[in-house]
């Protein structure tokens, strides 16, 4: 007996080193499982893409960004960004406008499949949840459709549900009879704040003659797919006691997904070895946010005087540097980039303005948090930080140092949250979330719903 033929997997990813490394990541190692991949997203991801041995095919148009034109194709808030401003904002230009040219690119890609490449082999689609290209066929626009669509969840679950609160506020869990009727008003203001983005999705969608949503599209994007899988663990993530039967947890994506520096910095010992067995303090923005006032100098200030402490930044891109006339600290050390899984090891407390994928890392490790961001789906990250007893949730993106230094001196004072940490890591580590993935690929071939 002949074994079955494996699917061809397209992944697909909005450009962004958030979106495409995770997917990246699922990919290298599907296609070391002897998966064929074809991965589109920017074209200046060619190189890194073709590396673990996918097919790389570039997005068009303005689909087709990256930092460098990023300003040019899509215009700033015309105001200072709110929670739910700000993400609106990035929703209708970053992952709305860019449909259309994200739909051709991914048919495109299918009509070459089945035209030339591989006549009738099934393609199943994993993409970040993000990438909106194919929901007009997910809609019933016509066109070629895949056996399935895998979406991965790379933020904190959008979903509505009893208790949880709007996506993007940042506001509290809060299952109480009167919290969950707070909710639901605070759900209708919701629609009226996004009324603009909605009418401009649907108007794209009625461009592929399907729509209008009949739900808002931070719920579509969990309920559309053919499997939503959300990488993190359920402890993370606020109850929904009805979640849609294609609803996975799947962990965080587990050490070594990430690349690793080729150099290690001068000062790596100090961490490594610490012989004064200091408390070590990691502070990083992401790779988006070069604005280091915001959280990376404040921290660097407000524990510049603290001799039991090392206190590591990461400016979260090759070649930054802090500006030239601050002054570093003699317990601070200052990196243009470290791997995350190469330090949280060593790290007691991890200071973030956020960023989806540094908390799942330091879950993993078993790192409490303090998370200091307000923009996108930061503030989210935030509340799941505090409502899980992992951290210290700042509320503002630019705290001061003396707030900083209050909070991480709570953390490491207060044993209850390495305890936790310790609880969530042990969770993390029973989550195989490749297998997961491989899974469910599986049973979307074999036509199970």
């Amino acid at each position: 007996m002949s074994t079955p033929q494996k699917p061809l997997l397209l992944f697909c990813a909005t450009p962004g080193d958030g979106h495409v490394l995770p997917v990246r990541a699922v990919a290298q190692t599907l296609i070391s499982r002897g998966y064929e991949a074809i991965f589109t997203t920017n074209s200046e991801s060619k190189a890194s893409i073709e590396a673990i041995g996918a097919t790389f095919v570039p997005l068009t148009g303005r689909a087709d960004f990256n930092m460098a034109n990023f300003h040019t194709l899509f215009p700033p808030p015309d105001r200072a960004p709110g929670a739910a401003y700000s993400l609106a904002h990035a929703m209708k230009w970053i992952f709305g406008s860019t449909i259309p040219y994200q739909h051709e690119s991914v048919q495109e890609i299918l009509r070459s499949i089945q035209q030339r490449q591989a006549p009738g082999r099934k393609v199943i689609i994993i993409q970040d949840y993000t990438f909106w290209g194919n929901l007009p066929i997910l809609l019933g626009a016509k066109g070629i459709k895949p056996a399935g669509v895998i979406n991965l969840g790379l933020t904190p679950l959008p979903l509505k549900g009893p208790g949880v609160p709007p996506f993007g506020m940042g506001l509290p869990y809060d299952p109480s009879p009167k919290g969950i009727v707070k909710n639901e008003a605070m759900y209708a203001g919701r629609d009226e704040r996004f009324a603009e983005l909605t009418d401009g999705l649907n108007g794209i969608f009625a461009n592929f003659g399907v729509g209008p949503m009949k739900e808002h599209i931070f719920d579509l994007q969990v309920t559309i797919s053919d499997r939503f899988l959300q990488m993190c663990i359920p402890s993370l993530e606020y109850p929904r006691p009805n979640p849609p039967p294609g609803l996975r947890f799947t962990g965080a994506l587990p050490g070594g997904h990430r690349g690793v520096t080729k150099e290690k910095p001068s000062w790596w010992e100090d961490v490594a070895v610490n012989a004064e067995k200091k408390r070590i303090v990691f502070v990083t923005q992401g790779t988006a946010t070069a604005q280091y006032e915001k959280l990376i100098l404040p921290t660097l200030k407000g524990l510049a005087g603290c001799e039991d402490m090392l206190v590591v930044a990461a400016l979260g891109r090759e070649g930054a540097v802090l500006r030239s006339d601050f002054k570093v600290p003699k317990n601070s050390r200052v990196s243009d980039f470290i791997p995350y899984d190469e330090l949280l090891p060593y790290v007691d407390v991890f200071v973030t303005n956020g960023g989806y994928g540094g908390f799942q890392h330091a879950v993993s490790h078993g790192t409490p948090l303090i998370v200091a961001g307000v923009a996108a789906d930061k503030p989210e990250v935030a509340a799941r930080v505090e409502w899980a007893g992992l951290g210290v949730n700042m509320r503002t993106e630019s705290p001061t140092p003396k707030a900083v230094k209050e909070a991480v001196e709570k953390v490491l004072s207060e044993g209850r949250y390495k305890q936790r940490a310790r609880e969530l890591e042990e969770e993390m580590g029973k989550y195989d979330v490749f297998g997961i993935v491989e899974e469910s690929i599986k049973e979307l071939c074999a036509g199970s719903v």
